[in-house]
């Protein structure tokens, strides 16, 4: 999957987190084009399991996404696994 720095902001617009890593994983499925993946953010960001966000990548692309699962396992930085909302699209 290949890596990508971000923002996330809530659905508002309030920004909830910046310069994060993010992989991202596109795919057709029964003719639809979905993508998933995951986030690397420290345990301080505040993303809530079942909540949606705004994703805005460095190279313009935008989407909006769902957190699937909010991993800590201890130290600073947490895995966030996400599921795309809608298409990801050029901004």
């Amino acid at each position: 999957m290949p890596f990508y720095r971000c923002e996330i902001c809530e659905e508002d617009g309030r920004l909830v987190a910046k310069d994060v890593t993010v992989t991202i994983e596109e795919r057709t499925r029964d003719g639809e084009r979905q993508w998933y993946g995951t986030i690397t953010v420290t345990h301080l960001s505040d993303l809530a399991s079942g909540q949606c966000y705004r994703l805005i990548l460095a190279d313009g692309r935008t989407g909006t996404f769902k957190v699937r699962r909010n991993t800590f396992a201890g130290g600073v930085d947490r895995a966030v696994s996400i599921d795309g909302v809608g298409p990801l699209a050029s901004g």
